[in-house]
């Protein structure tokens, strides 16, 4: 490989290079929110490319499965919300007998998926209430 497209390569991926997540800042922020929402039982914090960043969790679950599957979820509610006609999706929402899941995009210096999982004693207006919140708060840490 000639010199030229090395420093090329290198100075790419030194632009690239994003500052460090403050990971117990932000579990710190999850247990703050999970405290004051009766029935969440896990908030998961991943990358635009669905890499787990942080995540708190009392589910039997993977976090790493799960960030990969949220990304790609939230992703296609907003290119779905673009398709017919609306202006994008603030968050995409799947509902069972067993619980909720609500999904929302935090955008810092680098774009996030922020999942919040609750029981079916949370009502989807609690687990939106606090994704909001809980996104609002980490924004600046990510």
């Amino acid at each position: 490989m000639q010199q030229a497209t090395l420093e090329k390569i290198v100075s790419m991926s030194e632009r690239n290079v994003q500052s460090p997540v403050d990971v117990d800042a932000i579990r710190g922020e999850f247990e703050r929110v999970q405290s004051r929402a009766n029935g969440i039982s896990m908030l998961l914090l991943s990358t635009a490319d669905g890499r787990a960043l942080a995540d708190w969790t009392h589910a039997r679950l993977d976090p790493r499965r799960v960030a990969a599957m949220t990304n790609s979820f939230l992703t296609l509610g907003e290119t779905l919300a673009r398709e017919v006609g609306m202006s994008g999706a603030d968050h995409a929402t799947v509902s069972t007998a067993q619980g909720s899941l609500v999904v929302v995009r935090v955008t810092g210096t680098r774009s996030c998926t922020l999942a919040v999982l609750g029981d079916p004693n949370a009502t989807l207006a609690v687990l939106l209430f606090a994704a909001r919140e809980c996104a609002s708060r980490i924004r600046p840490l990510i």
